[in-house]
């Protein structure tokens, strides 16, 4: 009589068991990242972005606090609405000095 062993039901000691999957691999996340960028004569340069936060709970505007009517380089939103409201502000504001759209980028980054 032969006896046949289920592999499932195998007691293996703990000291030998190879987990099949690597929990230690770490998980990295994409997220959007628009530019906008303002020249002013041949030198002048404004960056202004606009991402969600690394949480994907808020969105974060980031531009030189001079233009920013709160005086903040770094502002949230918890919605995207707002965030290009305030865009849209900062942005008249620095055509109505003179600036000029220069460029616009949308960007793929990782975050970590």
């Amino acid at each position: 009589m032969s006896r046949e062993t289920n592999p499932s039901t195998t007691s293996v000691p703990p000291e030998t068991f190879v987990a099949p999957i690597d929990r230690i691999r770490q998980t990295y996340r994409h997220i959007r990242v628009l530019r906008w960028t303002f020249h002013r004569d041949q030198d002048e340069r404004v960056v202004c972005e606009l991402a969600l936060t690394g949480e994907d709970r808020e969105y974060e505007l980031r531009v030189p606090a001079e233009w920013n009517p709160t005086g903040r380089p770094v502002e949230r939103f918890d919605d995207a609405m707002t965030a290009f409201q305030r865009h849209a502000m900062i942005e008249r504001q620095l055509l109505d000095a003179g600036w000029a759209l220069d460029a616009f980028e949308s960007e793929r980054v990782t975050v970590h």
